[in-house]
């Protein structure tokens, strides 16, 4: 007969698992988004895209960046301040305010340990929020970010999609 508590215990897991997805996820649409400026140098607006994301959802480094005025992204990203929404401090000291992201799951296929009817899979989650300040970036304030996040069985977040603040 089946253990009662394994159900509660993976109910628990996955609980954890998005719980620390939702405090990765919003480190990163500050650090891998689409950028539209508001200052009359950026009249047209410009992107900032970021294509690379490594650490823990305490942690996190967010890097590939274009656009903006981001140096080239972000490291020690506190994951933990940005589970409400919170500040990005770029490479080049300019800041990005974001908001508290919305979350959708999406398929995990192609994050990083996805192994086809595993006990334990990774989650993915498509991730959307506002940008509502920023400094030295050029943002058009109300702006949005969106993209997609991976996280693995062992607290590891990547980007499953390049964030994009438009």
């Amino acid at each position: 007969m089946p253990d009662s508590r394994m159900g509660d215990t993976l109910t628990t897991r996955k609980t954890l698992q998005r719980a620390l997805l939702m405090v990765g996820a919003l480190a990163i649409p500050a650090g891998a988004l689409v950028v539209s400026t508001g200052t009359s140098a950026w009249a047209k607006g410009t992107k900032i895209t970021c294509t690379h994301m490594s650490g823990t959802a305490a942690v996190l480094t967010i890097s590939g960046c274009t656009g903006g005025n981001t140096g080239t992204g972000a490291t020690n990203v506190n994951g933990s301040v940005l589970a409400a929404g919170g500040t990005v401090t770029w490479e080049s000291g300019s800041t990005t305010r974001v908001g508290v992201p919305t979350l959708v799951p999406t398929s995990a296929k192609k994050c990083p340990g996805y192994v086809k009817g595993a006990a334990s899979e990774p989650l993915a989650e498509k991730v959307s929020a506002s940008v509502t300040a920023d400094t030295g970036d050029g943002i058009k304030i109300p702006g949005k970010a969106t993209g997609a996040v991976c996280l693995g069985t062992s607290g590891n977040v990547t980007l499953l999609k390049k964030f994009v603040l438009s």
